[in-house]
């Protein structure tokens, strides 16, 4: 594992149980961190086995920040670019509009709203399909029960 690959999944653990500036302030601390141990002369192997795993260390900072409630990470500082409680920003190194999206992260709440949203839409949709369907047999049901109603009385006689 490099320092990158060992950021992002720091990142990705952390995404969704604690606000964006609490993610970008253990970012920028263990990648600090890592600079710092890696110009002492560590190799870089040696700093990231001393660390450990990246999900245990976001395990940490989790609890420590209060985070993993339904509602954490929604609310985001006006300083957030813009960013939703659901999307992850991976940021290039030029200036504009350079990020692209690189991940989709729903917590407990909106997962559920998201699910109940959609098996709405469904149930709207059948039953827009089949009132369709009635609507269009409507005008022949009725000649066409009182068809078989007499041709079943006049078959018993």
């Amino acid at each position: 594992m490099d320092k990158k690959e060992f950021l992002e999944k720091l990142t990705m653990a952390l995404a969704g149980q604690v606000s964006r500036s609490v993610i970008e302030e253990n970012i920028r601390y263990y990648e600090n961190y890592i600079t710092e141990e890696t110009r002492k002369g560590n190799s870089l192997r040696q700093v990231l086995e001393a660390l450990g795993d990246p999900r245990l260390i976001a395990k940490s900072i989790i609890d420590a920040n209060g985070g993993g409630s339904d509602m954490a990470g929604v609310y985001e500082d006006s300083d957030s670019r813009g960013s939703s409680p659901f999307m992850e920003r991976e940021e290039s190194g030029d200036s504009g509009f350079g990020g692209r999206l690189r991940g989709f992260h729903l917590n407990g709440f909106w997962a559920i709203f998201l699910i109940l949203v959609m098996i709405t839409c469904v149930l709207m949709i059948v039953g827009t399909i089949i009132g369709g369907i009635f609507m269009l047999i409507r005008p022949i049901l009725a000649p066409l029960l009182i068809f078989i109603l007499m041709f079943s009385l006049l078959k018993r006689r």
